[in-house]
C-alpha cells in the first residue's frame, strides 16, 4: 500500500468517526424534540441497512472463496475490513434491546389470536438470545477468515495454496450457515414487525439486497484504490470490472424476481388478515415508492448494465453502483418504515442522521481493517498468473 493511499484511508477513517459523531448527536437531539419512538423506528431502519452491508461482504467473502478467479483474489481485502465490522455492528445492536417496547409491541403485547400463536417464538428472552447467537456466529465467520488469510500471508506459497483450498472447502458450509442464521435474522428483526405476516421470501429479499449493497461497496473502493495505487490498477483490467458489473446485474435481477415473486405468492393467498404487509404498502402514501422501486430499482439499471460497454468503464460502473446503494436506502425505507404508520411524509431528519451516524461508525471501522494488510493476499494462488507482484 502506498504512502498516498495509507494517507487517503486515515483520512476516510477520520471523515468516518466525525460524521458518524454528528449524525448522532443530531438524532439524539431530535429524540428529544420528536420523542424516543420515532428515534427507535429510524435506528433499526439504519442499523439494518450497515448491518446488512457488513454481512454482504461477509456473504461474498463466501462467495469468492467458494467460486475463485483472480476477480475474488482481489477484493478479498476489502471483503475481509467489511466483514470484521460486524462486531462493531453488534455493539450498536444494544440500543434496539432498549427500543423494543416502541418496535416490537405488537408482539410483545399480542392482542389477537394469531399473534398469541406466535409468542412461544416471539417473545423477548428468546428474541435477544437467538440475536447474540447470530452475531456469535457471524463474527466468529468473520474472524476465521481474517485470521485465516493473516496465516496466509506469512507462509511459503506452497503452504498458501494448501491454506486456500482449505478456505475454498469450508465457505460452501458457512454459506449455509449464513443463509440459515440471516432467514432467522430477518424473521425476527424486520418481518415480526407486523406479527400476523408471514413469507418465506421475505428473508431472502433482505440478503440478495446485502449482496447487491456489498457488491457495489466492492466496485466502488476498488475503482478508488486503483487511482490510488499502480498494482491496483493494473489489475483492476476492464475483464474483471465487467466480472463485478456481471454480479451487480444478477443481483438486481434476482431481487426483482424475489419480490415479484413475494406478491404474487401472497396476492394470491388472499387472506386479509395475514397480509396487511402490503396492504400497507399498496396504499396511496406508499404506492409511489413502489412504483420508483420497479422502474428506478429494477429496470433502468438492469437495461443500463446489460451494456458491456457501462460495465468495463469505471465511471460509468461507478455511477450505476452509487445508484444501487442509494435505491437499497429505498428498498429498506419501504420495508421497515410503513410499519410504524407515519402520518404525513414519512423520511424524517433522524432516519438521515442515523443513517450517517451509523455510517460513519461503519466507514471509519472499514477503513481501519482494509489499512491493517496490503490489499493484496500475498500467497494467495489465484492471483499467481493474474499479473500481480507482490510478496
Amino acid at each position: 500500500m502506498t504512502n498516498a493511499l495509507s494517507s487517503k484511508l486515515g483520512r476516510l477513517q477520520l471523515t468516518g468517526l466525525v460524521l458518524g459523531a454528528i449524525g448522532l448527536v443530531v438524532a439524539i437531539i431530535m429524540a428529544f424534540v420528536s420523542g424516543g419512538e420515532h428515534f427507535f423506528q429510524s435506528y433499526l431502519y439504519a442499523f439494518l441497512f450497515w448491518t446488512g452491508l457488513a454481512l454482504g461482504c461477509l456473504l461474498l467473502l463466501f462467495v469468492q472463496h467458494m467460486a475463485g478467479g483472480s476477480w475474488g483474489a482481489m477484493i478479498r481485502r476489502p471483503l475481509e475490513a467489511g466483514a470484521m465490522v460486524i462486531p462493531v455492528m453488534a455493539l450498536l445492536f444494544i440500543p434496539i434491546l432498549f427500543g423494543m417496547g416502541s418496535l416490537y409491541g405488537a408482539w410483545l403485547h399480542p392482542e389477537n389470536e394469531l399473534v398469541q400463536a406466535k409468542v412461544g417464538f416471539l417473545n423477548q428472552s428468546f428474541f435477544i438470545i437467538r440475536s447474540i447467537i447470530y452475531f456469535a456466529i457471524w463474527t466468529f465467520g468473520a474472524w476465521y477468515f481474517f485470521n485465516a488469510s493473516g496465516k496466509q500471508d506469512k507462509v511459503s506459497a506452497h503452504e498458501g495454496g494448501r491454506i486456500g483450498f482449505s478456505l475454498k472447502r469450508t465457505a460452501t458450509f458457512w454459506i449455509v450457515i449464513y443463509i440459515l442464521t440471516m432467514t432467522f435474522a430477518g424473521i425476527d428483526w424486520a418481518m415480526s414487525l407486523t406479527p400476523e405476516f408471514f413469507s418465506g421470501m421475505y428473508s431472502v429479499i433482505l440478503m440478495i439486497g446485502q449482496a447487491i449493497s456489498a457488491t457495489s461497496l466492492m466496485i466502488l473502493i476498488m475503482v478508488f484504490i486503483a487511482n490510488n495505487d499502480k498494482e491496483i490498477d493494473e489489475l483492476l483490467n476492464s475483464k474483471r470490472l465487467q466480472d463485478l458489473g456481471n454480479f451487480l446485474m444478477a443481483f438486481t435481477l434476482f431481487w426483482a424476481y424475489t419480490s415479484f415473486s413475494q406478491i404474487i405468492i401472497i396476492w394470491s393467498n388472499n387472506v386479509i388478515e395475514t397480509n396487511p404487509y402490503y396492504v400497507l404498502r399498496f396504499n396511496q402514501a406508499w404506492q409511489g415508492v413502489g412504483y420508483f422501486l420497479l422502474l428506478f430499482g429494477f429496470f433502468a439499471p438492469f437495461v443500463i448494465l446489460f451494456s458491456r460497454w457501462v460495465k468495463r468503464k469505471r465511471r460509468a460502473l461507478v455511477l450505476v453502483a452509487i445508484w444501487a446503494v442509494l435505491v437499497r436506502l429505498v428498498d429498506l425505507f419501504y420495508i421497515i418504515i410503513p410499519n410504524f404508520h407515519r402520518e404525513g411524509f414519512p423520511l424524517g431528519l433522524s432516519d438521515v442522521a442515523l443513517v450517517v451516524g451509523i455510517g460513519g461508525i461503519w466507514i471509519a471501522a472499514f477503513s481501519f481493517w482494509l489499512k491493517s494488510r496490503p490489499l493484496l493476499p500475498k500467497n494467495d494462488p489465484r492471483l499467481a498468473h493474474a499479473g500481480a507482484h507482490h510478496g
